[in-house]
């Protein structure tokens, strides 16, 4: 039975189509950096599901263009998912028009990315000391650590944002995408944005082009896939979250509607009954 969203493998990382092309490094989230992850020339670390036989706590993981293993309970590689295309595209017809057509790259489903510029995150800060950020009806899950951690999402002027309070940065002179630096321990508001996959026609399948979050492999010594905790990372949490949440903007819309309708009413009828 094909996995409905999983890792790839060391040999999927040689062999792919798609990474011979776009090559296997793999660009960081701001996300990715405030969970701890490691950065290198702006590229991220990430783990494949392949275990290290000669060590049964060791995984094998993508990192300044080559592979290497490390121990799964390092919390400084990361999460770069592999889903069947079939996950994206549900109708036989619209997956053949894109495995037909010149496509690597799509999108599906959202996820915390950047981190916003000083002025917009002093305004989400003030809202949000104040109560006045709307939340949406969704969370994301960290893993991070052996307790997991929810970051609620909020909906601002057309944009979905979460706050992350004591960032985890692990590397010193580290920058963001928009040239901040990355401080430990300060407090950052993230935009939710579309999920990028790169497309392998010939294995039908969809990489993330990011490394997304970063997280342990498992937090035993085990290197077992299928034990794993970023399995159920992926499976319980991943893959339902980065569904995109209602827009509170139609939900306003829909509850004007809703009033208008509800109010227009017994204002005709109490007109009726007056000039009677």
């Amino acid at each position: 039975m094909e996995d409905e969203i999983t890792l790839l493998t060391r040999k999927q990382v040689k062999n792919l189509d798609i990474l011979k092309k776009y090559g296997i490094e793999a660009d960081e989230t701001d996300f990715y950096i405030i969970q701890g992850g490691y950065v290198h020339y702006g590229k991220g670390d990430y783990w494949t599901k392949t275990p290290y036989s000669d060590f049964s706590f060791c995984v094998f993981y993508v990192g300044c263009g080559y592979v290497s293993y490390d121990s799964v309970y390092d919390s400084y590689f990361g999460v770069r998912p592999v889903i069947p295309l079939s996950q994206i595209y549900k109708s036989e017809e619209k997956l053949n028009k894109v495995l037909e057509s010149n496509r690597d790259i799509v999108e599906y489903g959202e996820y915390p990315k950047i981190v916003v510029d000083c002025d917009l995150e002093k305004k989400l800060e003030r809202l949000y000391q104040r109560g006045n950020l709307k939340e949406t009806n969704k969370s994301y899950t960290s893993m991070l650590k052996e307790e997991k951690e929810k970051y609620q999402e909020y909906f601002y002027q057309n944009n979905k944002y979460i706050r992350v309070k004591e960032a985890n940065i692990s590397m010193d002179d580290c920058e963001f995408a928009n040239g901040r630096k990355a401080i430990k321990g300060e407090t950052y508001w993230l935009k939710v944005e579309p999920i990028e996959w790169l497309i392998d026609k010939k294995k039908s399948i969809a990489i993330a082009k990011n490394v997304l979050t970063a997280m342990p492999f498992s937090y035993e010594n085990d290197n077992d896939y299928e034990k794993s905790d970023i399995k159920v990372f992926l499976e319980n949490y991943f893959i339902k979250e980065i569904e995109p949440s209602k827009s509170i903007n139609m939900e306003k819309i829909d509850n004007l509607i809703d009033l208008m309708f509800v109010t227009y009413v017994p204002k005709e009828k109490k007109a009726k009954q007056k000039v009677r």
